[in-house]
């Protein structure tokens, strides 16, 4: 029996294809292109949930609950245990860092970590102001 595989158009993508192996009806392995409009449904949600996270976060820096780590966090499409991995750093480590009372206390080293995980310069980290 023949496996299934969506070949639908898939915006996120950007005209790329994804392969995928499956059986043909001989049983055996092939490569073959794969496209999913649900699977284009998913990202575009996830896509538009960071963005309304980064939002929320100009918001808090701006009033000063949060720090520019966790607008850059949600920028760059990561979560909590993604962001440990990058900066190795326990996560009730890191989630104080998130908060802007905690931020100003971090030090050159600490704050270095953060922005190479993020790719950006010390100096755009620590200067970061949401006027």
């Amino acid at each position: 029996m023949a496996s299934f595989v969506p070949n639908e158009s898939n915006s996120t993508l950007n005209g790329q294809q994804k392969v995928m192996y499956a059986k043909n009806s001989s049983g055996e392995f092939n490569r073959v292109n794969y496209g999913s409009s649900a699977e284009e449904f998913a990202t575009l949600n996830a896509v538009n949930e960071y963005k309304e996270l980064e939002n929320e976060a100009l918001i808090e820096i701006k009033n000063s609950i949060s720090s520019p780590i966790k607008y850059f966090m949600y920028k760059n499409r990561m979560d909590l245990p993604t962001l440990c991995g990058f900066v190795n750093m326990f996560g009730f480590r890191v989630k104080r860092h998130l908060k802007m009372k905690y931020f100003l206390k971090l030090d050159d080293k600490i704050l270095e970590k953060y922005a190479k995980a993020f790719d950006i310069t010390l100096l755009e980290l620590k200067s970061f102001k949401n006027d």
